[in-house]
């Protein structure tokens, strides 16, 4: 369903506008990029990494419901495992301690959530054969429970909706 790599023809689209020509160099000279969209009514904020499929074979990561600062630094963490260390980033593993005292883990993200969540992934990525793989980076509640655990404080369910993919 989703592609394990990237195809060795592939070709990034063309830049648009002064931003897709910044994103597309930082792309190139660094190797990722994360875009932060500030939350509407529906939806909470959200960052998402570009460039972590195309330039290392992993699935690009999304974290949902923090302030950019936060967010930005923590899928900068994860892109150093990915990029610097060539570690990937695994499914359902719970990663403790990944951000001075906060456990992380990561869940795939079902392409019912792309066109809300990645437009400008879905650009970057649309002459691909497949859908591209995301994972959500997804933190605990201050008690540090994750929504699927029992006790998970629900006043965060809306802050932080898992995008994971809905059975059907």
């Amino acid at each position: 369903m989703f592609l394990k790599q990237i195809p060795g023809d592939f070709t990034p689209p063309a830049a648009q506008d002064d931003y897709d020509q910044e994103l597309l160099s930082s792309l190139s000279e660094v190797g990722w990029h994360n875009l932060y969209i500030a939350g509407e009514e529906e939806l909470p904020p959200f960052s998402f990494s570009l460039g972590h499929f195309h330039n290392a074979n992993h699935p690009e990561l999304i974290v949902v419901g923090l302030p950019p600062e936060t967010s930005h630094q923590m899928l900068n963490i994860a892109a150093v495992h990915i990029h610097g260390e060539g570690e990937p980033i695994e499914p359902f593993r719970p990663y403790e301690d990944f951000l001075q005292g906060l456990n992380v883990a990561f869940i795939p993200v079902g392409l019912e959530h792309y066109g809300e969540f990645l437009g400008y992934a879905n650009w970057y990525y649309d002459g691909l054969p497949k859908p591209y793989p995301v994972m959500q980076m997804v933190w605990p509640d201050p008690a540090g429970l994750f929504p699927w655990e029992e006790g998970f404080d629900g006043a965060y369910a809306h802050q932080q909706p898992l995008l994971i993919a809905k059975a059907g």
